[in-house]
C-alpha cells in the first residue's frame, strides 16, 4: 500500500476540550481549524492574509477567536492579517521542512558516497550511474521524465509575482486554488513552475486597473 502523501495537521485528542476552545461557537471553532489548515498547507508558519481571512470566514467568528482568551486568543491580529497562538510548537513549519529536505539531502549524499565506494571496481558504471542522478532533464527529456506531486515547500517565484501583477490576478487567491486543485485531484507534474505559469495565465484579472488622472494628461 502507498504511503499517504497528504499534507495533515495536527490536534490534540483534547484539543475541543481546552478551556478556551470549548466555549467557542461552531463557526469560530470550524474557522480556527479552517485557518489552520490553511496557513499548514500554505506553509504561512501560522499567518494568514486579512484579504483571505475575510474573504473565506466570517467578520464575527475571527472576532471571537481574537478575545476567547485574554493573554492568549487563539487568533492575533497583526500588520496585513492574523497570526495563530502557538502554531510553531503544534503544526509542522517551513523551517521544519526545510531541516527535513536538508536531512535527507545528506542522507543522499551519503548514500551516493557508499555506492561509489561499493563500485570501485566498475568506474564506467559508476560514471553512468553519477551523471543520470545529477542531470537535468532537457526540453525534450521531460516528455519522459517521471511526474511527481506537487511539493509541500512550493511557493510561487519571483517570476510568478511580476506575471500576476502584469496580468492584474490575485497571485495569493490562484496560488491557494492551484494547490488545493493539485491536491484534490492528485495532479502530477515534471515542472510544476511553468504549471502555474499556464494557471495565471488562464485566470480571470481581479485587481482593477489603477484610475487614470485625466486632469494631468
Amino acid at each position: 500500500m502507498n504511503k499517504d502523501g497528504r499534507l495533515y495537521g495536527r490536534f490534540t485528542l483534547d484539543f475541543a476540550d481546552s478551556p478556551k476552545i470549548a466555549p467557542l461557537s461552531d463557526a469560530a471553532f470550524r474557522t480556527l481549524v479552517e485557518m489552520t489548515l490553511h496557513s499548514r498547507r500554505m506553509l504561512d508558519d501560522g499567518f494568514v492574509d486579512e484579504r483571505i481571512a475575510r474573504r473565506k470566514w466570517k467578520v464575527k467568528a475571527l472576532e471571537e477567536l481574537c478575545s476567547n482568551d485574554a493573554e492568549n486568543p487563539s487568533l492575533v491580529k497583526v500588520d496585513g492579517g492574523f497570526r495563530i497562538h502557538d502554531f510553531e510548537h503544534h503544526q509542522q513549519t517551513r523551517s521544519d521542512i526545510e531541516k527535513k529536505k536538508a536531512a535527507g539531502s545528506l542522507g543522499g549524499r551519503a548514500s551516493a558516497q557508499a555506492r561509489a565506494e561499493a563500485d570501485a571496481q566498475a568506474p564506467s558504471k559508476l560514471l553512468t550511474e553519477t551523471e543520470s542522478e545529477t542531470e537535468t532533464p532537457t526540453s525534450k527529456e521531460v516528455g519522459s521524465a517521471r511526474s511527481t506531486s506537487l511539493p509541500t515547500d512550493w511557493v510561487p517565484t519571483a517570476e510568478h509575482y511580476a506575471k500576476a501583477k502584469e496580468l492584474r490576478v490575485d497571485i495569493a487567491r490562484e496560488a491557494e486554488s492551484f494547490r488545493l486543485h493539485a491536491e484534490t485531484h492528485d495532479r502530477k507534474a515534471v515542472r510544476w513552475n511553468a504549471a502555474f505559469t499556464t494557471w495565471l495565465l488562464r485566470a480571470k484579472p481581479t485587481i482593477p486597473k489603477a484610475p487614470v488622472d485625466w486632469m494631468n494628461r
